[in-house]
């Protein structure tokens, strides 16, 4: 019922007297935000075993980075082959659309998606009227579903606002398993004849709490997210676009970088695909550039190697999530060989809000020096939420007080010494007896 009536809400006009028919006919099911500081959230509990499984069992351990690496598809293709693809770089022009941190609370994730899977929007730009297309192609960076990667948080807080702002084909089936993607539409043979939208996802840190193997089922194994293809067999890739762009999605893991074999893919690509005169988006999950500069430390060496040494000058682009504000910086000047021209960070996937005034001084990242041009919220804005948040936080989280409150008593407590008193007239003693 629901996707006669999206497929007919996407193509005409509806009076308000028909919308709210809709909405008392098809009031969406979507969970509320998580809730992170109630203190009584069975899922957050499993989300913090799941992290120490994770980081105890298997990082250093077991990586599915070098799994795919070494796999080979069933018509026997190499590794490479479902890594590399080059089916939009025939195209005039393209359209893509990118965020990241979706999956949180079902309202927010489906305003997100639903403007995601508009024809066409209409924007004031520079003062004069401007009509955005829908992106052929959508890239998501990461972190698809909170609290913890489950077929349970995948179904309902990603999934679900996706079907409802865009329904897949009416072939789709949830319970089908893609064995040998792409799996293309009936009348089309072979992916640059499809004309519809596309998406291609790298995994989060969330993504990765259960070793990888939620996103590998949801995203490597189905051909659709809502009405968006999903061509994407690993979970890194390399795009190759129209005009001599290229997109790269890099996979950091928990690690925060790349591994080694991705390394060497990437590498290749950079040294015997991408012209000289080529211009390259790197997508990562983490923007190190700001967390670095935050906590004063260097991470994703091996990211920094591959963009400095092997595309030399040819990155202008970084994207990132994980941080859920909107933040843009372009350089101004260099010490030394400019290595990135522009730094983005768009995690307003749906997730909570992030604070943007706590980088209100970062400027420099890898001897360039940056300046911010946008940012959701402004300064000031997220300075006046921050303050707001003093009183506001503890109203509406006042279960976190009472449960955290009380977790910490009895760490206190237990510290304790156990004391024997004994009083007489003239003196008392205590006796401490080791615990």
């Amino acid at each position: 019922m629901f996707r006669k009536y999206f497929r007919w809400a996407l193509t005409h006009p509806s009076t308000d007297l028909e919308d709210e028919k809709l909405k008392r006919h098809m009031k969406p099911d979507f969970l509320d935000m998580v809730p992170w500081y109630s203190g009584t959230s069975a899922d957050l509990f499993k989300t913090a075993f799941d992290l120490m499984v994770s980081v105890t069992l298997f990082v250093g351990r077991f990586d599915m980075r070098m799994m795919q690496a070494a796999m080979k598809g069933p018509t026997g293709n190499t590794p490479n082959d479902d890594l590399l693809y080059d089916h939009f770089n025939e195209r005039e022009d393209l359209w893509f659309d990118f965020v990241a941190d979706t999956g949180d609370g079902g309202n927010s994730s489906y305003t997100v998606a639903r403007l995601l899977a508009q024809p066409s929007i209409r924007t004031v730009i520079g003062g004069s009227m401007h009509t955005l297309p829908r992106g052929n192609l959508l890239i998501i960076g990461g972190d698809l579903a909170y609290p913890n990667p489950s077929s349970f948080t995948y179904e309902r807080r990603f999934f679900r606002p996706f079907e409802y702002a865009l329904q897949p084909p009416p072939w789709y089936r949830d319970e089908h398993i893609a064995l040998d993607k792409p799996e293309l539409p009936p009348g089309v043979s072979k992916m640059t004849e499809y004309d519809g939208p596309q998406c291609f996802i790298i995994p989060g840190n969330h993504d990765w709490f259960d070793g990888l193997h939620t996103f590998m089922r949801y995203i490597c194994h189905k051909s659709w997210l809502g009405g968006w293809f999903l061509p994407q067999k690993k979970s890194y890739f390399a795009l190759h676009l129209p005009k001599g762009w290229w997109i790269f999605g890099l996979d950091l893991s928990l690690h925060g970088d790349v591994d080694v074999y991705q390394f060497k893919f990437f590498a290749d690509v950079c040294q015997n695909k991408v012209g000289e005169n080529d211009s390259v988006i790197v997508v990562t999950h983490e923007p190190n550039w700001l967390l670095d500069w935050y906590w004063n430390e260097t991470t994703g060496k091996n990211v920094s190697h591959l963009i400095q040494e092997y595309l030399k000058g040819r990155c202008k682009l970084r994207m990132a999530g994980d941080l859920h504000h909107f933040m843009r910086h372009s350089a101004t000047r260099s010490e030394k060989n400019n290595f990135v021209q522009h730094l983005l960070v768009n995690g307003c996937g749906g997730a909570f809000l992030h604070p943007t005034h706590v980088f209100r001084n970062f400027e420099r990242f890898s001897g360039t020096t940056y300046e911010c041009k946008a940012a959701y919220p402004s300064y000031d804005e997220s300075t006046g939420i921050a303050l707001g948040n003093i009183l506001k936080f503890r109203k509406k989280n006042w279960q976190f007080d009472i449960i955290g409150g009380f977790i910490y008593f009895i760490l206190v407590f237990s510290m304790f010494p156990q004391v024997s008193y004994r009083f007489s007239k003239w003196s008392f003693y205590f006796k401490v007896y080791p615990l």
